[in-house]
């Protein structure tokens, strides 16, 4: 059985660089850094489980997985959570219900310049909080509001 205060977290960050933590708090550390980092050219993909990240004959594990991008210079982030066994919503990405939505373009694919739509743009300390659960719960957060996803 999962372990909630040992998260193992591997993490694919806009500077290029990998890095993997195991525990709570390191997890949150790594967060907390990834949300001061300018997301402009690459996002950072999150992976979670009770182990480090690799691919099987099976695809990916573990497939709980979250993709996102900040902007600390605007105030704002978008998140993208993946989760193959959810059955209510396997990809889904952060809803900001204010009307209209921050006009900020927020990288979701660096590879194929793809950006995250400008109703998925959040204030980053609601990221924050969303992150945070996710380490604590492995599951989608229930503190933000989310969308369907289907398209990449």
């Amino acid at each position: 059985m999962a372990d909630p205060l040992r998260p193992v977290v591997t993490a694919s960050l806009t500077t290029g660089v990998v890095h993997v933590t195991s525990g709570l708090q390191d997890s949150t550390s790594l967060i907390d850094h990834i949300l001061t980092l300018e997301h402009t050219d690459w996002e950072t993909v999150l992976a979670i489980g009770d182990i480090e990240f690799h691919q099987t004959k099976d695809g990916p594990y573990p497939d709980h997985q979250m993709r996102l991008s900040v902007r600390p210079s605007l105030g704002f982030a978008a998140l993208n959570y993946t989760d193959h066994t959810d059955p209510e919503l396997v990809l889904a990405i952060s809803h900001n219900p204010k009307l209209p939505p921050p006009d900020v373009d927020l990288i979701f694919n660096g590879a194929t310049g793809a950006i995250f739509p400008h109703s998925a743009v959040i204030p980053i300390p609601d990221a924050r909080a969303a992150l945070h659960q996710w380490l604590r719960t492995r599951e989608r957060p229930t503190c933000i509001q989310w969308r369907p996803f289907k398209t990449y």
